[in-house]
């Protein structure tokens, strides 16, 4: 019994470790979206994605081991509970659910702050590109000397 209550508690620590480290990224991402460092950008959006997978590949173990841990433990009828050791680990249980729920909550947060980001530059792009379209004619390169005279030997030909 302990062993699977500890292998939950285990994988639920690392999710929350995996989280936090997510929540850093976006915090500096931002940093690189303000000092417009696209590399920098690109490397956190990659490491993104590859904590997401890792926190994606926590779920199925951490879903088996759920219910198992809550009966165990008598956390879903209280009153059932026995022992000291049963106790402990719900404390350490319930310490890490509050944990993870409060980085869920900062992470939502900063996604959705990353996400308006996202849209603020999508927005400005398409703006900078409309512009240069419609300008297009006014910063075409000019017809030079070199320019007139290949276009010269094109017609002749």
């Amino acid at each position: 019994m302990k062993i699977d209550v500890e292998t939950y508690v285990t994988l639920l620590e690392k999710r929350l470790e995996l989280l936090q480290k997510l929540a850093q990224q976006f915090l500096d991402c931002r940093k690189d979206f303000i000092s417009m460092d696209l590399d920098g950008m690109y490397a956190r959006i990659a490491e993104q994605e590859e904590l997401c997978r890792r926190i994606q590949g926590l779920d199925p173990a951490i879903s088996t081991l759920q219910q198992t841990c809550m009966k165990q433990l008598g956390l879903e009828r209280p009153e059932e509970a026995g022992g000291a050791e049963n106790a402990a680990w719900a404390g350490r249980l319930r310490q890490v659910m509050k944990e993870l729920g409060e980085a869920q909550t900062e992470i939502g947060r900063l996604n959705q702050i990353h996400a308006a980001y996202l849209r603020r530059s999508r927005r400005t792009i398409h703006v900078l590109m409309n512009s240069l379209g419609l300008n297009a004619v006014t910063y075409a390169p000019g017809m030079g000397p070199g320019v007139i005279a290949a276009q010269a030997g094109k017609e002749s030909a």
